[in-house]
């Protein structure tokens, strides 16, 4: 469907139609805030990481290994951003999460009301949509002799409008209805000095983020209404510890799981009244339900051992728990009575 571009009685681009959406920010340089070409003013350009989460972890000279097999530098993992742009994502996002994702868990939670995780939820999405970006200069195939383009040229980007709607709302100052936000959760994590204090992983096909800094971790599907809270609910309230990173990926692999397979899937929209009164609303079906299990895509096993294969050491060369998890008799969050397994139990 065609969409027109909206401009403010400012001058402001207050909503990127769909074409100039394709255009100017998912296949061109301009800012993805803002929509300024780079000749238009001054640019510095976005961490995709914030810069404080690679600060406080020393990320800076460290590498991402990217899902083709590139190594990129922390520090100059970016995406192009105006300077008034970064400069006004740092005072209204990494501010004032860094300032409360930098306490201790248990006061964390104190001050994490339904607005904070929401506001969370946001800025989620916002790093969500410069990974993706990013893949605009990184070649699919490591390979030159291969021309397969750019990783985003693989990317469906019409599913990624409503995503870039929301990480940049802070700028068009859209409201959003309780289901335009997705399914969230923060849980507490295993510290030891034999696990990596950060880690990022997203899955495009499914909307889905994991972060984890340090002590908490962040885990999101960012386009399902909070359809996989409701499917995953009473699972997540099975857990009665902080989790290894394993689990996580056994929740997020869930979480991918079920996005990918919603029968009916809710519908965003952007309301916009007097070029000013910006909403963004969501049309959810009554009912909520999955494929049937022959027409779904993958299971929560199948893509836990994708994940595992990524890491090094016991599970990337462990074929026979690798063969265990994708056929789901093999599991990190319960044991075989249904009990939460505690790492911390027995310490």
């Amino acid at each position: 469907m065609k969409t027109e571009t909206i401009i403010n009685n400012q001058g402001e681009i207050l909503f990127f139609g769909l074409e100039h959406f394709l255009e100017d920010i998912a296949n061109g340089d301009c800012c993805f805030i803002c929509g300024a070409k780079p000749n238009s003013k001054p640019f510095n350009d976005e961490h995709v990481i914030p810069d404080w989460i690679l600060r406080k972890f020393n990320l800076h000279t460290k590498f991402i290994t990217l899902p083709n097999g590139t190594r990129f530098k922390y520090g100059q993992y970016k995406v192009p951003c105006c300077k008034e742009c970064n400069s006004s994502l740092g005072k209204y996002y990494e501010e004032p999460i860094r300032d409360l994702l930098c306490k201790p868990y248990e006061e964390i939670l104190k001050e994490l009301d339904d607005d904070f995780i929401r506001f969370i939820f946001k800025w989620l999405c916002l790093i969500f949509i410069k990974t993706h970006l990013k893949d605009k200069s990184l070649l699919y195939e490591r390979d030159r002799r291969i021309d397969t383009g750019y990783i985003s040229n693989h990317y469906p980007w019409e599913d990624m409008h409503h995503i870039h709607c929301i990480a940049r709302s802070h700028y068009t100052g859209a409201k959003m209805d309780q289901y335009s936000f997705g399914s969230i959760i923060v849980v507490p994590t295993i510290q030891h000095e034999s696990i990596e204090d950060f880690d990022y992983m997203d899955n495009e096909p499914a909307k889905c983020v994991m972060l984890r800094l340090g002590h908490i971790c962040i885990i999101a599907i960012l386009d399902d209404a909070g359809a996989g809270s409701g499917f995953f609910n009473s699972t997540l309230n099975r857990i009665k510890g902080p989790l290894t990173p394993p689990q996580l990926k056994e929740i997020f692999s869930h979480f991918c799981f079920i996005n990918l397979n919603l029968k009916v899937r809710p519908i965003f929209r952007s309301k916009i009244t007097n070029k000013e009164n910006y909403e963004i609303v969501s049309e959810i079906p009554d009912l909520v339900f999955l494929f049937k299990e022959t027409e779904q895509i993958s299971s929560p096993g199948e893509i836990l051992r994708k994940y595992l294969e990524q890491t090094t050491g016991y599970f990337k060369d462990n074929t026979e728990v690798l063969k265990g998890v994708e056929d789901g008799r093999m599991g990190f969050l319960f044991d075989e009575n249904g009990d939460f397994i505690n790492y911390l139990a027995d310490e």
